[in-house]
């Protein structure tokens, strides 16, 4: 089986240091949105965009960590899509990043965005092997049919979510939980936008060990999204457009996860302690 190349592990390395320091940055420092790259406010987008790094800084210690290539190429694709709307949003804005207030962080993220897409599709691995199926001796089993189709489900909500964030963001600020700018609209859309893909990824994989570490990220993700929103509720406006939403898809579809997750790992234990 091909195993996950240096390259790739040591571009991990770099995705989970930075990831982690944005979660700090952005959730524990006074007006740690104000003075990031570019002007990550209101507050609430501010824990939105931190919490969403948590999900990246998971990504990147699971490259780092993970020998076997067959567990990680469901994040290729998505990856791909995270990185370009990254990319896309801070060009176009790029006026607006905070050249004065944070002129060494605001170079750091473009060199990091730039960099990491346009090197991505050179590490490979590109060969037949890396697309092989599982070996059977190390294969779990078939991906629950109900998972499958909450995959599908999150694929169409994420989907949604991203293009209107990204190409509509005047509208989505009509629609969304707290006010949202431009600049921040497209790039929270970057977040959707890798889910979408990645659950289309998982959802048609063949094994479950493909893709079981795909579903941990998004369990932790969708349960910091959740936490979030409960720890800021106080700071929403009621009367904007889908604050209990936002609070109600959120935690279904990551206890929906967290069922197949659990139902499909308890049958794998059942078949080892009968064999």
């Amino acid at each position: 089986m091909t195993s996950t190349p240096r390259s790739i592990r040591s571009l991990g390395i770099g995705q989970f240091l930075f990831a982690a320091g944005f979660v700090l940055w952005l959730l524990f420092l006074p007006n740690g949105g104000e003075n990031f790259a570019w002007p990550v406010v209101p507050s609430l987008t501010t824990v939105f965009v931190g919490t969403s790094f948590i999900l990246r800084t998971f990504l990147g210690f699971m490259i780092i960590r993970t020998q076997q290539w067959y567990r990680l190429r469901w994040v290729v694709w998505g990856n791909y899509m995270f990185l370009a709307i990254i990319l896309i949003s801070t060009f176009w804005h790029i006026a607006e990043m905070n050249w004065t207030s944070n002129i060494i962080l605001a170079h750091v993220w473009v060199v990091i965005y730039v960099f990491e897409p346009l090197v991505l599709p050179f590490l490979g691995p590109f060969d037949e092997a890396s697309k092989a199926p599982v070996p059977a001796e190390l294969s779990e089993g078939e991906i629950p049919l109900g998972l499958r189709r909450v995959l599908i489900g999150t694929l169409m909500v994420t989907a949604t979510m991203a293009g209107l964030l990204f190409i509509s963001p005047e509208f989505m600020n009509t629609r969304w939980p707290w006010p949202l700018d431009p600049f921040n609209a497209r790039i929270m859309a970057a977040w959707p936008a890798g889910i979408a893909v990645w659950a289309g990824t998982m959802a048609l994989s063949k094994d479950w060990v493909e893709i079981k570490m795909g579903i941990q990220g998004f369990i932790l993700y969708g349960g910091a999204l959740f936490v979030a929103w409960l720890v800021t509720f106080p700071q929403y406006d009621l009367t904007r457009n889908n604050v209990w939403t936002y609070g109600i898809v959120t935690p279904v579809i990551t206890a929906l996860l967290a069922y197949y997750y659990w139902r499909k790992e308890s049958e794998l234990r059942g078949k080892r302690s009968a064999a």
